[in-house]
């Protein structure tokens, strides 16, 4: 991947290939489970923008032909924003609960480092109710996320799992009410911060060394052992009401995901998750890779928010929703060597052209595999045979057919494994079944 403007990524075909066939596979997964696709404009309104966003995360846009003219709209920062304008533009005609996923770039006006960039994929999946929406679909959500990750035949991963109801009834017990969401923005950098600058900044919100203590057993809790005893541990707590329907929401989603195929060793129950966004209400959960790989950080996240329009409708709008963040997960998983990027071509053929006085001919042989949906290009410059046969291995193809003069005559052409070297006669008459049949043996 190489950019020539600072955070402005470009991929180069083998990558590209890469990265189309790996948001293909993803929107399958997502369309298995009844989501259907949405597209969002790429600009928004500044006002719209700002009820989620400040100034330093959005790009205005202005005509440079018109110096006078204000930046009334602005580029997409996510696609959370533009799905909750869209919910209220259109709930007349949505049908609630509404499943919709997004793969669309976003652009972000901040300094460019190390898996950040300013303009990137964000692939998102939401349900959104109207009025109310079922727990279940908390637990469809993380199952399906897992799901698509398992059918990218990635490195071990596992999702940690919480519930902010439990965080924010647990800190009610030991930290003032107009300081929660501040301590919990602090807990959802504990692991990006020096146990040092935690201890220091911790003290600024709960003044008693007492309960400092009990926020890091708490926080702690993880390690006790498996989520039948973390469980047990949170459930002996009985603090107050909103924590308490908490650990019940966190247990239901747990039973859930049972029936819903998930094995324990992929879901590990974590108090200390936070999802520092203020629009969290619920269940919350992010995926990490296991062992080597880990440093790369959360592959998504997700959660459940009570009302995703409270900026722009008096009408209450429920959901719960997941991220995968394919533009620092692809690139990782190519350079790891998990993901193979030695194609320059997506098509499968490539048919050649030994003699020009035929090029007709090859044109329609080309056609003919095109129709029983085999992708194939023709090589249509004016090179010898050997040229084009090296032009096949360096854009990464396995197969090539080849027929001179006699072979057309006698309407039959030769396909070739490049790999194996192995070939065959093909016939036009017959051509859909030996194509077929010879491509079977790759």
């Amino acid at each position: 991947m190489r950019s020539d403007i600072s955070g402005f990524p470009e991929f180069l075909p083998n990558e590209q290939i890469v990265f189309n066939r790996i948001i293909d596979t993803i929107k399958e997964q997502f369309e298995f489970y009844g989501f259907a696709p949405m597209e969002t404009a790429a600009a928004e309104r500044i006002s719209t923008l700002l009820a989620k966003g400040n100034d330093n995360e959005i790009y205005g846009l202005y005509r440079i032909a018109d110096e006078n003219s204000k930046k009334s709209i602005g580029l997409r920062f996510d696609l959370t924003v533009p799905l909750a304008r869209y919910v209220v533009s259109n709930a007349g005609q949505l049908i609630f609960p509404h499943k919709r996923y997004q793969i669309s770039p976003v652009w972000r006006g901040e300094r460019p480092q190390q898996g950040r960039y300013r303009q990137f994929y964000q692939c998102d999946i939401d349900v959104i109710g109207d009025g109310n929406l079922s727990i279940e679909y908390d637990a469809e959500i993380i199952s399906i996320v897992i799901n698509v990750l398992r059918s990218l035949d990635i490195p071990d991963f596992h999702t940690k799992l919480n519930n902010r109801k439990i965080l924010s009834g647990f800190l009610k017990t030991i930290v003032a009410e107009n300081e929660i969401v501040e301590t919990i923005k602090l807990i959802d950098k504990i692991e990006k911060i020096s146990p040092e600058e935690f201890d220091k900044t911790i003290e600024k919100f709960i003044i008693s060394p007492e309960r400092i203590q009990q926020l890091k057993t708490f926080l702690n809790v993880e390690k006790i052992g498996d989520n039948f005893e973390i469980l047990k541990w949170l459930e002996t707590m009985n603090l107050n009401e909103e924590y308490n329907c908490g650990v019940v929401e966190l247990n239901n989603i747990l039973q859930l995901l049972k029936k819903l195929k998930i094995e324990d060793s992929l879901v590990k129950i974590s108090p200390k998750l936070a999802r520092g966004l203020t629009y969290y209400t619920g269940t919350v959960f992010e995926t990490i890779f296991d062992g080597s790989m880990r440093t790369i950080g959360s592959i998504s996240g997700g959660g459940r928010y009570d009302n995703l329009t409270e900026l722009m409708s008096n009408r209450i709008f429920p959901g719960v929703g997941a991220t995968i963040g394919i533009s620092r997960l692809i690139p990782k998983l190519m350079e790891e060597g998990f993901l193979k990027s030695d194609k320059l071509s997506p098509a499968t053929v490539l048919v050649t052209v030994q003699d020009r006085k035929f090029i007709g001919n090859y044109i329609e042989i080309a056609h003919e595999l095109r129709r029983i949906g085999i992708k194939t290009e023709t090589y249509l410059q004016d090179k010898n045979l050997g040229a084009q046969l090296s032009y096949a291995d360096k854009k990464g193809y396995n197969f090539v057919v080849m027929a001179n003069e006699m072979e057309l005559l006698e309407k039959k052409a030769i396909i070739k494994n490049l790999k194996t070297r192995e070939q065959n006669i093909i016939h036009f008459e017959s051509m859909e079944k030996e194509v077929l049949e010879f491509l079977k043996k790759k």
